[in-house]
């Protein structure tokens, strides 16, 4: 019989908490459930609504200020052909970032009950215990391991959930941020539209 391989890695790698195991302190959402918070993201446009639309008025409390009156303009060349090519890309690449959000959200939503071994049982068992002939099914006790994944996932579901947040937020500011390009392309196009020589002046 051959002596066991020591392993040349640490068996517990990570560094005990700070007077150690027992007095670690658990995060500040230990145990909270921020489900309510994480939002329900979609793409409200199939096509982008047409620049020859007249825009609409932005809210005042979206957070962009109104235009400062300054000089007067100089010659304006938009191209606006090469914005919307670039709104309808930025369209596309916003459903497929939605709809894999959306399938993680749901997976998170769905499994962080169970998912870190909460509540799990033993596997049961048959035993002949009774004195006669036949068997009778035990079943499984709670498993060793499961208040441990309680503790693990009463800090993890928390910050799983705060994740999917902040993900869900971004895709929500590249929504706000489409809805501004096409909102320029818009004001463009009314801004030519309005264009016109003034009136000749009075004769006498």
């Amino acid at each position: 019989m051959t002596d066991p391989i020591n392993s040349q890695y640490d068996t517990t790698p990570l560094p005990a908490a700070e007077g150690g195991d027992d007095q670690s302190e658990p995060g500040a959402d230990h145990g909270k459930d921020l489900s309510g918070l994480v939002p329900n993201d979609k793409v409200a446009w199939g096509e982008p609504p047409s620049f020859n639309d007249d825009p609409q008025k932005i809210p005042s409390d979206s957070g962009t200020e109104g235009p400062t009156p300054g000089d007067p303009s100089g010659d304006l060349r938009i191209d606006l052909s090469a914005m919307r090519t670039t709104e309808r890309s930025l369209l596309t690449e916003s459903r497929a970032a939605v709809a894999t959000y959306e399938e993680v959200r749901a997976k998170v939503l769905a499994k962080k009950d169970t998912v870190f071994g909460q509540g799990a049982k033993s596997q049961g068992y048959y035993s002949n215990r009774l004195n006669h002939d036949g068997y009778i099914y035990v079943n499984g006790k709670d498993n060793p391991f499961a208040p441990a994944g309680e503790q693990f996932a009463a800090d993890m579901n928390p910050a799983m959930e705060r994740a999917l947040l902040q993900a869900g937020m971004a895709l929500e500011k590249l929504g706000e941020y489409i809805a501004l390009i096409n909102h320029s392309g818009q004001v463009y196009a009314h801004t030519d539209r309005e264009c016109r020589f003034p009136d000749p002046p009075a004769t006498h």
